[in-house]
């Protein structure tokens, strides 16, 4: 009988025993998804649950208001699916902007794409990084144009009545000269975007160049403003242009008194984003991921690119 007993009391253990193994086993069953998944975003990287800030300075030669959304928009998204973050962006991006972004909780620049290329200059000596270049078959940089002297092929059309819109006190004569002679010529009239503007700053820099210096210079807002009085309303001045126009401009029958080319467009990574996100976002631009973006930007593609021509041109710049 006891014999019988012992073995009843080792049967219950046994059942209590499995009872309690199965209710562990479907505790830790309902329990694992949530302890799981709490480790993997604990683990995960801190860069996935980041937003990120891409500034943007496109600078004066745009189009309208909606290209450079989609400029913006694809850029981001190329951006934000390569480096796994959220991608908010900014126009108007510029070292000023630069100097106030995170204060007072706001996010600082993590990324930025960069046109004149003294503003990725002077990123570069900050300890910014190049992301990736565009490929220039846009011949970039800063031409000076002049309207051609009516029945004087080769000549240079300067000064006269058509001035009077740019609201001068006093016309210089109307000559015609040798495109040599108008850097030196009282009638020469410099008509460029805005007072400090890059493109500003290198049609001055050229002039010097050529060893004189403008008698008097006329700014207007845009590069387009520039283009639309001298072609529509046949200002006799030297204007300031991007190769584009300047193509056209001589393909119609103008003149081209000088061509300085410029380093390309560039994509920069502030010091503090991971080269890993960097190697990401660069695989994404030189890959086939890119094109719509490069339909965008209406460049063939990107490239690894190099520092150097961007400090030589601000060092030429400043000389």
């Amino acid at each position: 009988m006891n014999g019988a007993q012992n073995l009843w009391r080792q049967g219950a253990g046994l059942v209590r025993l499995c009872i309690f193994c199965l209710g562990a086993a479907l505790l830790a069953s309902l329990l694992w998804p949530a302890v799981a998944q709490a480790a993997a975003e604990k683990n995960a990287p801190a860069t996935t649950q980041q937003s990120a800030l891409l500034g943007l300075n496109l600078g004066l030669a745009v189009g309208n208001q909606q290209d450079q959304f989609v400029v913006a928009q694809k850029l981001a998204a190329l951006i934000g699916k390569a480096a796994q973050r959220k991608i908010i962006w900014e126009t108007g991006f510029n070292l000023a902007k630069l100097k106030t972004a995170g204060s007072n909780g706001a996010l600082p620049f993590s990324f930025a794409f960069v046109k004149p290329p003294n503003l990725t200059a002077a990123l570069l000596a900050k300890g910014w990084r190049l992301v990736a270049v565009g490929q220039n078959t846009l011949h970039f940089g800063t031409d000076l144009i002049a309207q051609s002297c009516p029945g004087q092929p080769g000549k240079v059309l300067l000064g006269g009545s058509s001035l009077s819109i740019l609201g001068m006190n006093a016309l210089p004569a109307q000559v015609c000269v040798s495109p040599a002679q108008v850097w030196q010529s009282p009638s020469a009239v410099m008509l460029a975007p805005q007072q400090g503007s890059l493109v500003d700053l290198v049609a001055q820099k050229i002039w010097r160049e050529h060893g004189g210096l403008p008698r008097h210079i006329s700014r207007v807002n845009t590069q387009n403003a520039v283009i639309g009085l001298m072609r529509d309303l046949h200002v006799a001045a030297v204007g300031v242009v991007t190769p584009v126009v300047s193509k056209a401009w001589a393909d119609q029958g103008g003149i081209v008194l000088a061509h300085q080319p410029m380093p390309f467009w560039a994509l920069m990574a502030a010091p503090d984003v991971p080269v890993q996100q960097i190697e990401a976002v660069r695989s994404a631009l030189l890959g086939g991921s890119a094109s719509e973006v490069n339909r965008a930007l209406h460049i063939p593609g990107w490239e690894v690119g190099d520092a150097k021509p961007y400090a030589d041109f601000l060092k030429w710049l400043k000389g």
